[in-house]
């Protein structure tokens, strides 16, 4: 069974979130946020663990034996001579005759340090300490977000994010937090002994940053109506929904949703064999479910398994799988890798992108990337061009990238594996235009069918080569 991407359980999990809707696509986007520093007032309750305060309570009243107190307890002595020896090595219990009278018989006495500790053993002691947060600056409230996976913004911004708004500019105020808000946040991030009673102050790093999350885009059949989900740590926000549509919505962000494209067709014989693209959606939404439903990880297939070829198939593939047969290719191809795209993207382009081609090259994969839509193309990054043609260089005879004259082809081979779609392989994200449509596309795993297919792609490269 295939291991699914992120957006690939979202979309399993989510996709008739929307009645009369359907989902058709996932965008990364990153939601402003602001870290903080909180000086407050908080009162602990430092209480110990319920034998040691009989324990000790029942010594302070002259019970000096674990006999009796097991007695007393009703309890195991096994149980009370635990806890004593506990006592003893935290310092709180020692064995002596009392202190004001020596003549009586030595038994189980509180030490100074005991005698404080019973005392204080249920007391509530007023702390001042700092307490870092993470305030949503979309719903304006703080957030009990995980601060290590907040990002620059002008990262997010590299990697093509769309930013979500905030709900007012400028800093946030002493009077945003209160005492309650952080009281209930240390309470759902599993702190149940701590009350803050006081806000003293409040400090905000100066950087920007973000927290990266998803959004799901539906449409109507027409698509006329858009509406927008905002899923934050795997799990829809309807607050967060319903504060974007105060804020306008899709339309406030630019996102447009198109006819879906029109995939390119198989020859007749193979589209007759084509698994359809609704079999194939029911199918994966089954695996995913099974996927999602178990906590513990899959063991690793036996010895000669994983280099077992796969069973041929003809079948549709949905927008949300190309992403995943993209990597299978840039982790696991073992012979070849061919790749057409119009466009270039740096959001696509990244360091780990480039990092897994080298490799795929540095393992004598042969890899041919060509992109190239009209003269003057200007949906083409410069910037991940050129970090393709640098790899070329460094791998002259294994790697060509090419510049096509003009090519609307979008094309992935790999090994046995032929994908032809409407899907742009190299530019699926980081599109400033913000339409969207539904892609689809058909995968064929088949040596013969898939060698004939690379052959003729490569005369392709050759005849429009720029």
């Amino acid at each position: 069974m295939p291991t699914f991407s992120p957006d690939s359980l979202l979309a399993a999990r989510f996709r008739n979130a929307r009645p009369g809707h359907e989902l058709v696509t996932i965008i990364d986007a990153a939601l402003p946020v602001a870290l903080l520093t909180a000086e407050v007032l908080a009162q602990d309750s430092k209480r110990l663990p319920l034998m040691d305060e009989f324990v000790l309570r029942l010594v302070d009243h002259n019970m000096t034996s674990g006999n009796r107190i097991s007695g007393t307890l009703g309890l195991p002595k096994s149980m009370v001579d635990q806890t004593v020896a506990g006592l003893f090595r935290t310092d709180d219990l020692m064995w002596g005759p009392p202190t004001d009278d020596e003549t009586r018989s030595p038994g189980l006495r509180l030490t100074a340090k005991g005698r404080i500790t019973a005392r204080e053993a249920a007391d509530i002691v007023p702390v001042r300490v700092s307490q870092p947060l993470v305030f949503d600056q979309m719903l304006w409230k703080a957030a009990p977000y995980d601060r290590r996976t907040t990002l620059p913004r002008g990262q997010a911004e590299e990697d093509g994010m769309i930013m979500l708004p905030a709900a007012r500019s400028g800093p946030v105020d002493d009077g945003d937090i209160t005492a309650a808000d952080i009281t209930a946040l240390l309470r759902e991030n599993g702190t149940t002994d701590r009350e803050v009673l006081q806000v003293k102050s409040i400090h905000q790093t100066k950087a920007r940053r973000v927290l990266p999350v998803k959004l799901l885009v539906y449409a109507d059949p027409d698509r006329a109506d858009i509406q927008l989900g905002v899923a934050v740590d795997g799990e829809l926000s309807q607050t967060h929904d319903l504060a974007l549509i105060g804020h306008g919505g899709a339309q406030a962000l630019d996102i447009t949703v198109a006819p879906p494209s029109e995939r390119p067709a198989l020859d007749p014989d193979l589209e007759k064999a084509r698994v359809p693209l609704q079999e194939v959606t029911e199918h994966r939404a089954e695996q995913a479910a099974s996927q999602l439903a178990s906590a513990a990880p899959k063991p690793a297939p036996p010895a000669g398994e994983a280099d077992r070829p796969l069973a041929d198939e003809i079948r549709a593939i949905g927008v949300f799988e190309h992403p995943e047969v993209l990597e299978e290719a840039l982790t696991h191809a073992r012979r070849r890798i061919l790749i057409i795209s119009p466009w270039i993207k740096n959001a696509i382009i990244t360091t780990p992108f480039v990092s897994k081609l080298e490799n795929r090259l540095s393992r004598g994969v042969q890899v041919r990337i060509a992109y190239g839509y009209e003269d003057n193309d200007t949906k083409t990054d410069p910037v991940a061009v050129r970090k393709l043609t640098n790899l070329a260089d460094r791998y002259h005879g294994k790697f060509t990238f090419t510049r096509l004259k003009s090519s609307h082809a979008k094309v992935l081979v790999y090994d046995d594996v032929w994908v032809t779609t409407s899907f742009n392989w190299l530019s699926f994200r980081g599109d400033p235009e913000r339409t969207y449509r539904m892609e689809e596309g058909s995968l064929v795993r088949n040596r013969q069918i898939t060698d004939a297919q690379y052959a003729r792609y490569l005369q392709l490269i050759d005849e429009q080569r720029r």
